[in-house]
């Protein structure tokens, strides 16, 4: 069995695809690149923006012609939105995200092999843990959280996640102790809105504390600013730094009267303040964040406040997309930005970005810092330092070990360096349940 697989956009699909190969361990397949012959293509398609629609259409089309004879599957939030047009494009089965649970049933079926409660999720929030990885891992996702019911103005994804759903922490930490079990060493907590995790007493604070305490280095995917409290500020210093010192808090504009347009549920001081007290607590803390060039209504005035906001938070990194109107929201119907001026705002906020994460990375010239090694790749070893900056180093290291790494360079967003040594730390002992 040849099998190809795509994922599209967020972290949710990353873990769901990463689940999904754990389910199909029993056909054994061979995971190829999409243009390799597969007899089996899953896609795993996102529609935050017509963009992303548009390379989900793309992906589709290529996967048909370089696979004529594959069972194709799509899935994801495009094959929520447009499941006819997904199949006119050439998927011979379209699995929406109401029925993700249901693709390894979906496929096994196909290739005439029974789909029985070993094969089959328990439930939607299921996860590599469940079924085992099917390639050796550092580090893996935990999906805990899905849907929104927050309803900003430009988004989409509340129609097509659904209402919020929150995972019992029980379930929860036992999947991460089958993911320790299995060696994962970084676990990944995603959600399509994570902060307003209630599975726990104590929310996702409560969830990030009781996960350090099984063994696992925890990391925050993005989390909205407004669900982001002084709880898990302060869990997050007292174990960092196995509890990443790293947030990514979605900014989206840095005007006052947009966030309140787009309904968006803090301001500016609001935002500031959060940023400044994570500064105050957290040693090493990093902030990363994301920014739309082009609101509907967005004045000049109003970028250039953006780019001012940005200059004083100082993220090491910024993620800066265009906006697109997206049918049936409200801010499609609203007066939009030329499309020229939106693309013109797009490359000023990249370009300060770029200066912005240099800046950052520079100070880190000739410090030794913790890499976590994901893999080994063209003689060097590649990973992450726990404040997530993407690190290349030479010298021995393996796979799952924390380095100490000197650093001697940069290369755009990337540290480079020299393993020095091998952080000593505890043997994880976990029963067997």
């Amino acid at each position: 069995m040849r099998a190809a697989f795509r994922t599209l956009g967020c972290k949710v699909n990353q873990v769901e695809t990463e689940a999904l190969l754990g389910f199909l361990k029993v056909l054994e397949p061979e995971v190829v690149p999409l243009e390799a012959g597969a007899d089996l293509v899953v896609i795993n398609t996102c529609a935050v923006t017509t963009t992303a629609e548009a390379d989900a259409r793309k992906e589709v089309r290529r996967a048909r012609r370089a696979n004529p004879n594959a069972f194709i599957v799509v899935t994801g939030c495009y094959a929520e939105l447009a499941p006819e047009a997904v199949r006119e494009l050439g998927a011979d089965a379209v699995v929406p995200n109401s029925r993700k649970a249901e693709l390894p049933k979906v496929i096994l079926e196909h290739f005439s092999l029974p789909s029985d409660p070993i094969t089959t999720p328990p439930n939607e929030f299921w996860g590599a843990g469940e079924r085992g990885l099917l390639n050796s891992r550092v580090r893996a996702f935990l999906k805990v959280q899905d849907g929104c019911q927050v309803g900003c103005a430009y988004c989409i994804i509340p129609r097509l996640r659904g209402k919020e759903r929150h995972r019992d922490h029980r379930d929860a930490l036992a999947e991460a102790e089958a993911l320790l079990r299995m060696g994962i060493r970084e676990i990944v907590l995603t959600g399509v809105r994570l902060g307003s995790y209630r599975g726990h007493p104590r929310g996702i604070a409560g969830l990030v504390e009781d996960l350090y305490h099984v063994g696992a280095k925890v990391r925050l995917s993005s989390i909205e600013p407004e669900d982001t409290g002084e709880d898990l500020l302060r869990v997050i210093a007292r174990y960092a730094p196995e509890v990443r010192p790293h947030l990514h808090l979605s900014l989206q504009t840095g005007s006052d009267r947009l966030l309140r347009l787009m309904g968006r549920r803090y301001d500016k001081a609001y935002y500031r303040n959060l940023v400044q007290r994570a500064y105050e607590l957290i040693p090493g803390f990093a902030l990363t964040t994301d920014v739309i060039a082009g609101l509907p209504t967005e004045t000049e005035e109003e970028h250039q406040e953006t780019l001012a906001f940005l200059e004083e938070l100082r993220p090491t990194r910024v993620h800066a997309f265009t906006y697109t109107p997206r049918p049936k929201t409200r801010a499609a119907s609203m007066p939009q930005v030329p499309p020229e001026v939106r693309k013109r705002r797009t490359k000023e906020l990249i370009a300060l970005a770029q200066r912005l994460a240099e800046e950052r990375l520079r100070p880190k010239l000739g410090e030794t810092v913790e890499v976590l090694v994901e893999r080994l790749q063209g003689g060097y070893a590649l990973g992450h330092t726990p404040d997530y900056y993407e690190a290349r180093l030479q010298g021995q290291a393996r796979p799952g070990e924390t380095v100490l790494a000197r650093i001697e360079g940069v290369e755009g967003y990337t540290l480079l360096g020299q393993v020095v040594g091998v952080k000593e730390e505890a043997r994880l002992e976990l029963p067997l349940r």
